[in-house]
């Protein structure tokens, strides 16, 4: 697995005057058994008809093993993957390489890797990888259950926000913070995606960002999952909650009513600021037993030396 980690970072390297970049779309692939899957990974910063498209599977707890690679229209399938099921086609135009598995079986759940071999250096640059989850559960993601809520709390003078997205499926999702259309991931924390113990098998997660308790920016929480991608601004505390998303992932009822109700967005409200509340708890605990643990090995050092 670590080699895999190391190889993934050389999906992105400065070569000469270029930058040779790996961009695996999508996210996530949600498909049931005997169905097709399709992934596609765009390359740039190299001669894409000269070398080699490689692409892998890393099935949970196994190494990456190799399908097959592709040049221009020359398919080489390796020992084990079937020239039928395992598909591979070059787009030359946009320099991307789109791999299809068909009649998907249980066996196919894995996360899929392309990667391009530079002929001219010798170094093999790998993609940001895409997942394939065979289940009968079709992929969702309701836009509704989104909330980034104002700050509560200040401390030596930083504020923090939270992104909760709650009820997703696959546990496949990409967060990040934004101002101004530019990055501030070097503030955040992302909390790891946890299953509400529900027969939907729908998912949850937060994400904090922390900053200055003066700063007037417009902070946004940007997510992408499999069923839809956007961003949603930082709720006014003066506001009720209310469902905001960016144009392009809008769902309007066909009826013209709207999607929520107050009594929603108020169950909604509360739920957060609970999970806010049991989540600083448990950093206050573990802040705890680290002084506990702490003090416990020094006790020993300060009696050392002293008879009994």
């Amino acid at each position: 697995m670590l080699l895999l980690q190391v190889l993934i970072v050389t999906s992105t390297w400065s070569y000469g005057y270029s930058q040779i970049t790996l961009l695996q779309t999508p996210l996530s692939v949600t498909r049931p058994v005997s169905k097709s899957a399709r992934m596609s990974c765009k390359i740039s910063g190299f001669d894409f008809n000269s070398n080699y498209i490689h692409w892998y599977r890393q099935s949970p707890g196994a190494a990456p093993e190799r399908i097959l690679y592709v040049r221009l229209a020359s398919v080489t399938m390796d020992t084990g993957f079937d020239s039928k099921r395992f598909e591979a086609v070059n787009d030359d135009s946009t320099s991307t390489s789109n791999l299809r598995v068909h009649q998907l079986t249980r066996e196919d759940a894995a996360t899929y890797y392309c990667a391009a071999w530079d002929t001219s250096s010798g170094i093999k640059y790998f993609g940001t990888g895409t997942k394939l989850v065979v289940s009968d559960i079709q992929a969702k993601f309701d836009s509704t259950k989104i909330q980034v809520l104002p700050p509560s709390t200040e401390q030596d003078g930083k504020v923090s926000y939270m992104c909760l997205i709650q009820d997703f499926y696959p546990n496949v999702i990409k967060v990040t913070w934004e101002v101004d259309k530019k990055n501030v991931e070097e503030n955040a924390v992302h909390e790891e995606i946890w299953d509400p113990d529900t027969n939907q098998q729908l998912y949850s997660m937060s994400s904090w960002l922390t900053v200055d308790k003066n700063s007037n920016k417009n902070y946004r929480c940007k997510y992408q999952h499999e069923s839809k991608e956007g961003s949603r601004p930082i709720e006014s505390p003066d506001t009720s909650v209310v469902s905001q998303t960016t144009e392009s992932c809008i769902n309007k009822p066909e009826n013209g009513t709207t999607l929520s109700t107050d009594i929603t967005d108020s169950f909604m409200h509360r739920t957060a600021y609970l999970i806010y509340i049991v989540l600083l708890l448990k950093s206050t605990t573990y802040y705890v037993i680290v002084l506990f643990f702490i003090y416990r090995m020094q006790s020993p050092i300060k009696h050392r030396g002293k008879k009994p």
